[in-house]
């Protein structure tokens, strides 16, 4: 409270903070942002590459699933270095090595099926944080061919490609 006297005349104010109490909803710019660029400082590697794709179950690089230095054909066969992650991914990484296969490219489908849709992870976009934020390429075939689907917690496989074997790239 402060009290003001000029010329006879005495106010009073109260000072009152319009500011609300933080909400405890997610924040995407803060705290859970910065989870996904601390797994990348992580990476023991020469620029954090160590030729590996890694996945993650919840958004923000929580959850690790897993990683991969090779093309995986199906993520649930439980072969390859990715197990039991079909259809459970909500991040993902590319800490590829630069220069000719250095993108990731991640599949609806397995098999590398792009027919019913995929999506590309750049070398230089290093991760996609949430991928509910992001859709796989439209589906040539079957009875939603013309549509995108959510890549969120539709990924089957993925392979090492380069920039010009995509057209839809994550965000």
């Amino acid at each position: 409270m402060r009290t003001i006297t000029a010329t006879g005349l005495t106010i009073t104010a109260l000072a009152v903070s319009l500011s609300a109490a933080p909400a405890a909803a997610a924040d995407p710019v803060g705290v859970q942002a910065t989870r996904c660029q601390q797994e990348w400082d992580a990476v023991q590697a020469p620029g954090h590459r160590d030729g590996k794709v890694r996945i993650w179950q919840d958004a923000f690089c929580t959850n690790a699933l897993g990683h991969d230095e090779n093309d995986d054909r199906d993520w649930g066969d439980g072969t390859g270095d990715i197990k039991k992650a079909t259809n459970k991914v909500s991040s993902v990484m590319n800490n590829g090595t630069l220069g000719g296969y250095d993108v990731v490219a991640f599949y609806d489908y397995t098999a590398y099926d792009w027919r019913y849709g995929y999506t590309c992870l750049k070398p230089g976009e290093y991760y996609a944080d949430d991928l509910s934020n992001n859709k796989f390429s439209e589906r040539t075939v079957g009875e939603h061919a013309g549509k995108a689907f959510s890549a969120n917690d539709a990924i089957s496989s993925h392979k090492w490609v380069t920039e010009a074997d995509c057209t839809t790239f994550v965000d």
